[in-house]
């Protein structure tokens, strides 16, 4: 199933985004055959047991089960507005793994965060009692906000993970986000880094370390600018654009 679900969003990326993952035909995509075959397997998972996913595969297996889920009801993502419409399309039950209901929330905060509380948020999105929380993966990796695909045009691209490769494929991931969102201003002494890294700064070790996981992803030249300043670089955070990421 696992690999099934891979091929099917890979199919999707291929046919209906830019060769960047960072821009989609929405409207192509809801009548097209992709988008039958990727509501088909997500429609089975209700009868699979993630639990037979090996434990080196379960990020990877989310992740793909998360953006999935996003790209399948894209069409609904696309006729919200507002910010308090657009966090109810996360936090809506609307899938189901071996028959348990998931929100996009649960999968993303619950499972792949280890059921930390969401950004704004004081609870965590599921009990301590659970049973969902049986699917969660061992091994926390805080590079995985840079493979979940919300549709937005500040979000990550869309990418699919492989469990043998997840290192490697997260690595990229992160790599390709950073480039295209974070920069060094002020002759070292300002790092511009995505708003995501703020909700978040807590998974990344604090500002600290937000500036090493940003500075490590640059070019040579940004990072010879930034050393400068020997970690007293400020850092500022850009808005996040919540617009659909719509050819």
């Amino acid at each position: 199933m696992e690999l099934l679900l891979a091929q099917t969003l890979d199919a999707v990326r291929s046919a209906h985004f830019d060769a960047a993952g960072t821009v989609c035909d929405y409207a192509a995509l809801a009548a097209s055959r992709e988008h039958g075959r990727l509501a088909a397997c997500l429609s089975e998972l209700d009868s699979f047991d993630p639990k037979r996913v090996r434990f080196g595969a379960q990020t990877a297996f989310w992740l793909n089960v998360f953006n999935a889920g996003v790209l399948r009801d894209a069409a609904e993502l696309a006729l919200l507005s507002s910010e308090r419409e657009r966090e109810a399309f996360f936090e809506r039950p609307r899938l189901k793994v071996s028959g348990h209901p998931f929100s996009l929330d649960d999968i993303y905060h619950g499972l792949l965060r280890g059921n930390l509380p969401k950004h704004g948020h004081l609870r965590s999105p599921m009990s301590r009692t659970d049973p969902r929380l049986a699917y969660m993966p061992i091994a926390f990796d805080e590079r995985m906000h840079l493979a979940l695909h919300t549709a937005a045009r500040s979000s990550p691209a869309l990418r699919t993970f492989e469990g043998g490769k997840l290192d490697v494929e997260l690595e990229q991931a992160s790599a390709g986000y950073i480039e295209r969102t974070a920069r060094v201003e002020r002759e070292g002494a300002l790092v511009v880094a995505p708003k995501l890294l703020h909700w978040y700064v807590k998974d990344f070790g604090g500002e600290k370390g937000v500036l090493a996981f940003v500075l490590g992803r640059l070019d040579d030249a940004s990072v010879d600018l930034a050393d400068r300043y020997r970690g007293r670089e400020k850092l500022k955070y850009v808005d996040f654009d919540w617009r659909l990421n719509r050819r």
